[in-house]
């Protein structure tokens, strides 16, 4: 077994005899715990879905949560499968197949108390591979905010369409307007000073759970040379210091769950300097990786998942195939529609990753209908076709882990 909690699920003791992996038909009350150090350190508030089978689904069915040694029970929102949701915590009934699908997220304990209500019976099944049971899931970075000072980091704000505003504040309002959780990267001593982070703090203020702020390095070095300059451990887990001095109401808890490469460079020194400090150390290339498409294993050596995640296709290189970079052709937009077409079809991890710094926002964000080389733009038409989908789960890289993390080490058993 490995890392900090065990992977089985609890056993439950039916009429003398053990049962693993699984619960009684006859209760509807569970309890489910995470190791005790895990939680301290990562909080692991992200919701997980957990699959429970019933008899059936009265009209009245509810599921309720609680912290463990808690006396308040709170009814879970119930959600359906017309509705669009990411990282709520809720419940959906399936009536057709007799499915309960919780999600969950520890706050204050780690141990959650479930019981349903109005359900005469309910067996635990698993932890969903994916939020909701979606078929599939899209992961969405930036790298570079703070890197340089051409992007404008901290400006004074004019539309996410104004060259001259922040292009990483640009890229995270354009990516709310569609929905989509963003990973941003951030270098916490380079360019845009004070700004820069009031900057960030007031997207942060917003609450909507919109972006996730990551670790890239404090000044980006590119390579051993760059990193000897300052060290590994001041570029990398002082940028994270940094990052938790400055900013205040991270979503899902005040964390760093990631590490983004820079320029996608590693070495043994960035391992060891990485181990155990961060849940997902997230790679990088300028190339398209079509099998990308799944979660990086668990490295026991270094005790985080990675270094993966590399780009399922290099939006990076798409638009920038043509001038002006990121302009509207018909033919790109179908590139990066059937990629990932085909990485939902079949059931995968689609991740997505561009550089906010090698643009232009009046290009890459221009919201016109696209005429062929003239207006409008690749990247607004791409995300178009990804947004809005009921059965894809929408997460920022560091809760993707955070929820496997969960998946992969949460106990379930039933409660007497």
């Amino acid at each position: 077994m490995r890392r900090l909690a065990t992977v089985t699920i609890v056993a439950a003791v039916v009429a003398g005899e053990l049962l693993l992996g699984q619960v009684r038909a006859g209760g509807a009350a569970f309890t489910i715990s995470i190791d005790h150090g895990a939680w301290e350190k990562w909080g692991f508030q992200y919701p997980a879905t957990y699959v429970f089978d019933l008899p059936d689904v009265p009209a009245a069915a509810e599921a309720q949560r609680r912290d463990g040694g808690s006396d308040m029970w709170t009814s879970l929102p119930k959600k359906t499968a017309d509705d669009f949701f990411n990282g709520a915590e809720c419940v959906r009934f399936d009536a057709a197949r007799r499915k309960a699908y919780v999600s969950v997220g520890f706050r204050t304990s780690d141990t959650i108390e479930l019981k349903f209500v109005s359900v005469a019976s309910a067996k635990f099944d698993s932890v969903a591979r994916y939020y909701d049971n979606r078929k599939a899931a899209y992961t969405l970075s930036n790298d570079n905010w703070g890197c340089n000072p051409w992007a404008h980091p901290g400006a004074l704000w004019r539309g996410p369409t104004d060259d001259e505003s922040d292009n990483y504040q640009a890229a995270l309002h354009v990516c709310r307007g569609f929905r989509l959780p963003l990973s941003i990267a951030i270098n916490s001593r380079s360019a845009g000073g004070e700004a820069m982070w009031l900057t960030m703090q007031t997207e942060l203020d917003r609450g909507d759970d919109s972006w996730e702020p990551a670790v890239h390095a404090q000044t980006h070095p590119k390579d051993a040379a760059g990193y000897a300059v300052r060290g590994y451990q001041q570029e990398i887990l002082e940028c994270r210091k940094d990052v938790l001095a400055r900013l205040h109401n991270i979503p899902y808890g005040q964390r760093i769950f990631e590490q983004i490469l820079t320029c996608g460079y590693v070495d043994d020194a960035i391992l060891g300097t990485d181990a155990g400090e961060f849940l997902f150390v997230r790679g990088f290339n300028w190339l398209d990786n079509p099998s990308s498409t799944g979660y990086a294993p668990w490295n026991e050596k270094y005790r985080f998942y990675g270094v993966a995640g590399l780009n399922t296709k290099c939006y990076d290189a798409m638009l920038e195939r043509r001038e002006p970079k990121g302009r509207y052709f018909a033919h790109d937009v179908a590139e990066l529609n059937e990629a990932f077409d085909k990485t939902c079809q079949a059931g995968g991890i689609f991740y997505a990753l561009w550089h906010p710094d090698r643009f232009r926002n009046s290009v890459l964000y221009d919201p016109r209908p696209g005429i062929e080389g003239v207006q409008g733009s690749t990247l607004m038409q791409h995300l178009t076709h990804v947004a809005h989908q009921k059965d894809v789960w929408y997460v920022a890289n560091g809760w993707l882990y955070s929820y496997r993390y969960v998946a992969e080490n949460a106990r379930v058993g039933e409660k007497p």
